[in-house]
């Protein structure tokens, strides 16, 4: 999909959000840009929720990051990412207290490891989720997100 290539994060895809009332609306939030673009089905959000009930916060990968996914017969149509930014955290598991919430769907095996590491250099030092975190609008997120992106390609 080389749309999603180029312009891997869009506004459209992103969600700042002073708070949420707990996880389940965090991945629903996350999740309804794919759901309104058809990147996912209804279902997939319900898979999503599903898998945290059944495995656990194993979803948060790294201090106040969580991506939650699913399976692609899950209901993933198409390859592509959502975030949601919060200002105050949200549990997931027993104490995972979280401010990014990217939802990854894909539906092939090559873009799930593309958009994995994309989504790794936004968040594989503990400096990059703060700046993420400290920023105030979608277009110096999306500008931040593409920097560190780049950096990695070198």
């Amino acid at each position: 999909m080389d749309e999603n290539e180029k312009n891997y994060l869009c506004e459209e895809h992103l969600e700042f959000r002073s708070k949420v009332t707990d996880w389940k609306e965090a991945i629903a939030l996350a999740a309804q840009p794919l759901l309104i673009d058809q990147i996912i089905e209804k279902k997939y959000i319900s898979a999503m929720i599903e898998n945290v009930l059944n495995l656990g916060d194993y979803m948060v990968l790294v201090p106040r990051v969580a991506m939650p996914h699913a399976r692609p017969e899950s209901g993933a149509l198409k390859t592509g990412f959502s975030i949601l930014k919060l200002e105050e955290p949200v549990v997931f598991g027993e104490t995972q207290p979280v401010y990014l919430i990217i939802c990854l769907a894909t539906n092939d095996n090559e873009a799930h490891l593309t958009m994995l590491q994309k989504i790794s250099s936004l968040i594989d030092e503990e400096e990059k989720v703060d700046a993420l975190l400290k920023t105030t609008t979608k277009t110096e997120f999306i500008k931040l997100s593409e920097r560190f992106i780049n950096e990695e390609e070198y």
